[in-house]
């Protein structure tokens, strides 16, 4: 084994570890958001807040790999820097967005009266902030833990 690939392995585990724990906790948190969940107790929705965790640990593994094809440095989202956090935020705002529009079209879901919604963007606030704010926090704690 490349003992260059070794820190890099454990910074993609930690980063899909991270995004695991943090994406679970906040789909738990907003259930009460939306209107095939609400009012349900957490036992009933953890299946379904694990399979969309998983999914935003898909989505938060391909925004550190589109942000690495993109640098052209395997290294990049270890690098620490401001263009890592902005650019993984700036993505995963827009793919939360996508998201969003595509699972109401489809009626995937409809959102209850405890989520606000962002009038010009027509779309939850919590599922925005969701991959806005955890996909840079995810590089983040990977970084952190494989320092």
């Amino acid at each position: 084994m490349n003992t260059t690939s070794r820190p890099l392995r454990a910074f993609y585990l930690a980063l899909c570890v991270a995004a695991f724990g943090l994406n679970l906790g906040w789909e738990m948190a907003q259930m009460s958001g939306f209107a095939q969940t609400a009012g349900r107790p957490w036992r009933e929705t953890l299946r379904t807040c694990t399979v969309a965790a998983l999914g935003d640990v898909a989505l938060t593994a391909a925004v550190v790999g589109l942000g690495t094809l993109a640098a052209g440095s395997r290294s990049w989202p270890t690098a620490g820097r401001w263009n890592v956090y902005l650019f993984a935020a700036v993505l995963g705002a827009v793919c939360a967005l996508a998201f969003e529009w595509f699972a109401r079209a489809t009626g995937r879901w409809s959102y209850s009266g405890a989520m606000p919604v962002v009038p010009v963007l027509e779309a939850g606030l919590w599922p925005f902030l969701q991959l806005t704010l955890l996909v840079p926090a995810c590089v983040w704690v990977a970084r952190w833990w494989t320092r």
